[in-house]
């Protein structure tokens, strides 16, 4: 467990690593190992929203597919509510659409167009057993009318929407079954900026009416900060710090999280803005040795590039992996 579990944990990640084999080269076909996720540790409390940034390709993804028993981790343990999806019984993978559900990116690739939005709100409720044909009428009403929707949207398509309102007519399918904690992957990102505001500030309320949990995964951390309790910051497989919102965002600690909070755009056009990241995220199937971060880090030396250092607790609940702190 990690060291900062709180005593009632909902979703914890205990040396969670994920690799993918590939095969490149057309006549020899070589085996390359993709660490996508290298070694994480998370914990979720109930109610809490923990936020985890960093750049496309670092792994937030693959983390959030574990996290709801999508793919099982190639090392490590993921525990929801205590239960192992992929070490107990088929009775108790049972029990995880009742504990997580995700939200996803793009609202229409995670909608069937070919099924009426109020058929698509009411998938688990079926799959469950859950009702007759006439209550489950009622809950999906009630649920397009907590996201904002009306019910006589149920039986529209979802080509009939616009990118927000299919967000909407996701959140009300996720919480169908009245799960505790939700994944989201990037929700509001494929949505214009005003609609973004719109889906985060339901997402609040949705989290106080139902005293839910989220796994809030996104590359803006201004969006993160907005929801977050926690946040975690995840570069090339790892979590390079994870703090409370307000001390992560306040007093940074580790150079990546630095350098990524210079260059969230600000109101003010004239002031100094630092120079973006050098180079490029490396290839997770040729990852730097020591710290992967070394090779783009303005403070590194050549012990950066020897060992690999631990997620640390530099201060109260504020952790770092970084060598020179």
């Amino acid at each position: 467990m990690h060291p900062d579990a709180p005593a009632a944990t909902l979703l914890e990640l205990s040396g969670v690593a994920r690799h993918y084999t590939t095969k490149e080269g057309f006549f020899a076909r070589r085996e390359r190992v993709v660490r996508a996720v290298a070694g994480v540790d998370l914990t979720v409390a109930p109610g809490e929203t923990l936020g985890l940034v960093g750049e496309s390709g670092c792994g937030k993804s693959t983390l959030a597919r574990m996290a709801v028993g999508l793919e099982p981790p190639s090392q490590g343990t993921v525990r929801l509510d205590g239960l192992d999806p992929w070490a107990g019984s088929p009775a108790g993978r049972r029990r995880l659409p009742r504990l997580v559900q995700m939200i996803f990116q793009d609202p229409y690739a995670s909608l069937n167009p070919r099924l009426p939005i109020g058929w698509t709100v009411a998938e688990g409720l079926r799959a469950m057993g859950e009702g007759s044909a006439r209550e489950r009428r009622a809950r999906v009403a009630e649920l397009l009318e907590q996201v904002g929707l009306l019910p006589e949207h149920a039986k529209r398509f979802p080509h009939q929407f616009s990118g927000g309102q299919r967000q909407r007519v996701a959140i009300a399918r996720a919480l169908a079954l009245s799960p505790a904690l939700l994944v989201c992957d990037e929700p509001v990102s494929a949505l214009d900026v005003s609609v973004q505001a719109q889906v985060i500030n339901l997402l609040a309320d949705l989290k106080a009416r139902h005293g839910l949990a989220y796994l809030f995964i996104s590359h803006d951390l201004a969006v993160v900060g907005h929801l977050s309790d926690r946040v975690a910051v995840m570069y090339l497989g790892r979590v390079m710090e994870l703090a409370p919102a307000r001390a992560l965002y306040a007093g940074p600690l580790h150079p990546y999280t630095r350098a990524l909070l210079a260059a969230v755009p600000g109101l003010d056009p004239g002031a100094r803005r630092r120079a973006a990241l050098p180079g490029e995220t490396p290839d997770p199937a040729a990852a730097p040795s020591g710290c992967v971060f070394h090779p783009r880090c303005d403070r590194a030396i050549p012990a950066c590039a020897e060992a690999v250092p631990l997620l640390a607790e530099v201060a109260p609940g504020h952790f770092a992996r970084c060598g020179r702190l």
